[in-house]
């Protein structure tokens, strides 16, 4: 075997075992999504989400009201991550500065955009609904500031956005934090 071939698969193998944590990573905040689910379910009608049927109406729990404003906040430690403010209209997500965050840092672009956002907005679409539409706001010097969500929908939706969020924004902050880390430019294609 030549020496490029074997720079070649050494290559390959590092890229199929950062895909794997990927996945990993992606399985995990899913397992989180549907504990939170079977959460706010209990909650607000004492059934698991296994326990209700495809499209049957759940009774919910009390809506938060316009205008509330959330803390969003990494579960290992408690640091703030972002405020999020709740509206009728729009959900406005003001990121930490403190934190140095930036849109390129894994997995914003690559889960949070094209997967979560993307995939909601396309649901919205085929269902008939006002679509989701989002708009990232980046610092002069290149921080995530802010991330409007318009026409978020239900209190569910918004939550579940919200806990997808805060995981993400915890994900990025590991990132930031390990040394030599991939928060580069092209880390998120």
């Amino acid at each position: 075997m030549s020496e490029n071939e074997v720079k070649r698969l050494a290559d390959l193998r590092l890229r199929v075992e950062e895909r794997i944590k990927e996945l990993e990573e992606e399985l995990e905040l899913m397992r989180e999504v549907e504990r939170l689910i079977d959460d706010a379910l209990r909650r607000g009608s004492f059934a698991k989400a296994s326990q209700v049927a495809p499209g049957e109406e759940v009774p919910r729990a009390e809506e938060e009201e316009a205008g509330a404003v959330r803390a969003l906040r990494r579960t290992r430690d408690g640091v703030l991550l972002a405020n999020a403010r709740i509206g009728r209209e729009a959900l406005t997500v003001e990121v930490n500065p403190e934190l140095n965050l930036r849109s390129s840092i894994p997995p914003f672009k690559s889960y949070f955009i094209n997967r979560v956002l993307s995939e909601m907005k396309a649901k919205d679409e085929e269902e008939g609904r006002r679509p989701l539409t989002y708009e990232i706001e980046e610092s002069s010097d290149g921080r995530l500031s802010r991330i409007v969500i318009r026409n978020p929908g239900d209190e569910d939706r918004i939550n579940e956005l919200l806990n997808i969020l805060t995981w993400t924004l915890s994900k990025m902050l590991e990132k930031v934090e390990r040394p030599g880390a991939g928060a580069g430019p092209s880390s998120d294609q």
